[in-house]
């Protein structure tokens, strides 16, 4: 019989901001779980891809009138059943999506970032709405068919222009829509396995009850107990209220409870590897 779970809730860190392995560790986790009988689920609330370096997976969630990236689709296919329909679970296990064009850079004029639309997911009880929220700049630079098909799919588009119109809707809907979200998938299974995004501490201000805190880079996982790095995070927001809180500011103030060192492993050979280590982290 496998272990039982109620709400249990990990969240997976990044400490680095690019090529961490927060997602090879959650795919691991997730197949372990699996291995133990466990409805568990990935949720990756925010996340992103470039038009030019990850256009194979967007061509193909655009020409389904949709936005998701490859770590979404790895997720949902690690996960166990969900009430979802298949054709929409990628926006349930990543609710919030951004499509950047390239060079990734603030506008020197507007000062929004160099993005072309978010997605952004609204997981209501009487239905699902998506949200379009397309940078106005670089509309006619992406108008052909694979944008026009998204843009027929969303509930709403709101266009902007300038910092504050996008400051507006992201307080208005972001947060929102991942707690709905959330709300949703812990209804339905036992085990979350909440992965951030970039190396950002917490991957929305509302998450405030863990079960297990990882942080991983190449090398090394780290286990922290999740009382100690909530409270970290509250601390060092209360300085840094205007800025997203990076690993690096939390993992300062406080030790790991299991440090595992993981050697280099040939990517066929990585998912069954870091499989076998997660007991250590317990």
């Amino acid at each position: 019989m496998g272990t039982y779970y109620d709400n249990y809730k990990a969240l997976i860190v990044g400490l680095k901001e690019k090529d961490a392995g927060k997602t090879s560790f959650a795919l691991a986790l997730l197949a372990y779980l699996r291995e133990e009988g466990v409805n568990a689920s990935g949720f990756k609330p925010r996340a992103g891809n470039s038009v030019w370096y990850d256009y194979d997976v967007v061509h193909e969630a655009l020409t389904q009138g949709r936005l998701y990236g490859k770590d979404a689709k790895r997720l949902s296919s690690a996960s166990a059943y969900s009430s979802v329909s298949k054709t929409q679970i990628e926006e349930f296990i990543n609710p919030i999506h951004r499509l950047w064009a390239e060079p990734s850079r603030i506008n020197p004029i507007s000062q929004i970032p160099y993005f072309i639309l978010d997605r952004v997911t609204l997981w209501y009880k009487d239905g699902v709405k998506n949200l379009v929220v397309e940078n106005e700049a670089l509309s006619a630079d992406y108008s052909n068919a694979d944008f026009r098909n998204i843009r027929a799919n969303a509930s709403t588009i709101y266009p902007v222009r300038d910092l504050k119109t996008l400051n507006t809707i992201t307080e208005k809907y972001y947060s929102y829509a991942v707690e709905l979200a959330y709300k949703r998938m812990l209804a339905q299974h036992e085990y979350v396995v909440i992965e951030s995004y970039s190396d950002i501490a917490l991957p929305w201000n509302g998450l405030n009850d863990l079960d297990l805190v990882i942080g991983v880079k190449p090398g090394q996982m780290l286990a922290y107990e999740p009382k100690k790095y909530l409270a970290a995070v509250q601390l060092v927001t209360t300085t840094y209220s205007q800025e997203e809180i990076s690993t690096a500011r939390i993992v300062e103030l406080i030790k790991p409870l299991k440090v595992v060192n993981v050697p280099p492993f040939r990517s066929e050979q990585l998912l069954q590897a870091l499989t076998e280590k997660i007991p250590l982290l317990f």
